[in-house]
């Protein structure tokens, strides 16, 4: 061995000891909301103004968005 690469053994021992594999660590997470929930807002009506065939739509809306987003 050259005498100038003496000197850099202890640093590709380092390199070759940091090549280790080790366990990893898993976490266990919710699942993130679908983007598409953070657009989809909830809908309203005013009842004297809106035909009950509107509120019925709205209503339908409404309750698809609860059961896709999970939330209110």
């Amino acid at each position: 061995m050259r005498k100038n690469a003496l000197p850099l053994l202890p640093v590709l021992a380092l390199i070759l000891a940091g090549c280790q594999t080790g366990q990893t660590l898993k976490i266990a997470t919710a699942p993130a909301e679908p983007l598409v929930c953070s657009q989809w807002l909830p809908m309203s009506y005013a009842g004297k103004h809106d035909t009950s065939l509107t509120i019925a739509g709205i209503r339908r809306a409404n309750a698809a968005r609860k059961a896709y987003c999970a939330g209110p």
